[in-house]
């Protein structure tokens, strides 16, 4: 779905999110938080799944994901987070982008307001995946101590999250390999290669 910048806050509005702006230059690599279904329940990954045949679908799996979120300390104080949101590669200004162009996961700062809806609403109007009740969104803490991810299985959809995901090896082997790599930009570069060096408290070293 092809959003305007200025679009942006009142349709997370619609779905139960205040947008307060893009974040770059987090140290904390959208492309790799988006790799949380690749990663193993050894390794940290915990999920929770409704099946797609299930008539409150939407409600339980909203639930879920806010029990998750929850447990793992996906929210802050304020109750905000970061949100993947792709934009053209290059753009200062955050432009959304039509599905023809070339574009980047860059995190969007988001309040969870007191009425949402991440996997109905928010699925719908293209900001948490689409169509309704069909999630694929990538998110993390503020400091990336843990990524959520939204996905659709065969028969289900569910929620995933992993904890501390700069001590999982499979995940840092993925990003140490793309770095540098054709089609990652500076800015990802740049976010990787500080999100390695973090230490095993999760702080740059």
């Amino acid at each position: 779905m092809t959003l305007k910048v200025d679009l942006l806050a009142p349709v997370m509005k619609g779905c139960g999110l205040r947008f307060l702006g893009f974040r770059y230059s987090t140290g904390i690599p959208a492309f790799a938080a988006g790799m949380v279904t690749s990663c193993y329940p050894g390794e940290g990954r915990r999920d929770r799944t409704v099946g797609l045949d299930d008539p409150a679908l939407v409600p339980k799996a909203n639930a879920d994901w806010y029990a998750l979120a929850t447990e793992y300390g996906l929210f802050s104080a304020k109750r905000q987070f970061l949100l993947s949101i792709n934009v053209p590669i290059g753009s200062d200004e955050g432009e959304t982008a039509p599905g023809n162009e070339m574009v980047e996961p860059v995190w969007g700062l988001v309040e969870l307001l007191e009425d949402w809806d991440i996997m109905g609403k928010g699925a719908a109007a293209g900001i948490t995946g689409g169509p309704y009740g069909r999630p694929a969104f990538v998110m993390s803490a503020l400091d990336g101590s843990v990524f959520v991810q939204g996905t659709v299985w065969q028969d289900c959809i569910g929620t995933a999250v992993l904890p501390n995901p700069h001590r999982v090896q499979s995940l840092r082997n993925v990003v140490q390999r793309s770095v540098g790599k054709p089609y990652r930009t500076a800015a990802e570069n740049e976010d990787a290669l500080t999100w390695l060096a973090r230490g095993d408290d999760g702080r740059p070293s």
